[in-house]
């Protein structure tokens, strides 16, 4: 669902993001409506990973705005984002290693406290029948398209209501990377909103309804996937900074 007068689920309004004197995000406009998929495409040191930290917290605004359904959390804790259905699975996925799946799961639903798991945990097996095989086992010896299935099935523990992923592509054989786009499309399609962050723009663009294009930390395009893929200056623009 986009516009028509629609509060975006999450949104930056005229973002700035500063590490020490360095300004990574100049007045960056992103609108995520519910139920989307989004996508941030942008080369290396392009600031996509900035505005993933921005949204979560981690990093303030030196100016503009983070808003969670049209209320201004720059305020607010990574914690308390978290706690209103923001959530994110990291770049190489930061897996717990010496902990069990089923750990590494538990954390996913550290803020839900005395709330039962189970329905949790069937959805999770359900999208990941290979991790309900590898619950006693150390994180660290699976293979890097299973951890890559623990740290999204970690990130649908916490009922997000907006599922931010970092490079999800990154690390991962070919075959597995198309293995594990579909299934970004199933958690969408079965109703959580999802931002993507990714430098491989023929799959993102792929499976997602709209993208943006970060170049040296500025929006320098953005529009429906199917129009980014037919626009000569999407590849300049991506490749701009690499």
């Amino acid at each position: 669902m986009t516009g028509n007068g629609a509060t975006p689920i999450l949104s930056l309004k005229g973002v700035n993001t500063h590490y020490g004197a360095a300004h990574i995000l100049k007045d960056v406009d992103i609108d995520i409506y519910s139920g989307e998929m989004v996508c941030l495409l942008g080369g290396n040191a392009s600031g996509k990973t900035t505005t993933l930290k921005t949204m979560l917290g981690y990093l303030k605004p030196s100016a503009g705005a983070v808003y969670m359904d049209g209320e201004n959390v720059n305020g607010w804790s990574t914690a308390q984002r978290v706690g209103h259905g923001l959530t994110m699975v990291p770049e190489n996925r930061r897996l717990f290693k010496r902990m069990t799946v089923r750990e590494n799961l538990e954390i996913g639903a550290y803020l839900r406290e005395g709330q039962t798991l189970d329905d949790d945990y069937e959805r999770v097996f359900e999208m990941f029948p290979r991790v309900k095989e590898r619950l006693t086992q150390k994180a660290g010896t699976l293979s890097g398209g299973e951890q890559q299935m623990v740290a999204m099935g970690r990130a649908l523990m916490a009922q997000p209501k907006v599922l931010l992923m970092d490079e999800p592509s990154m690390g991962l054989a070919p075959v597995l990377v198309a293995q594990n786009f579909e299934i970004i499309k199933q958690i969408n399609d079965a109703g959580v909103t999802v931002f993507v962050v990714e430098q491989n723009a023929n799959m993102a663009l792929s499976i997602a309804d709209r993208g943006y294009v970060l170049q040296t930390g500025k929006i320098v395009l953005s529009d429906t996937s199917q129009a980014l893929m037919a626009n000569p200056q999407m590849r300049a623009a991506y490749l701009g900074d690499v």
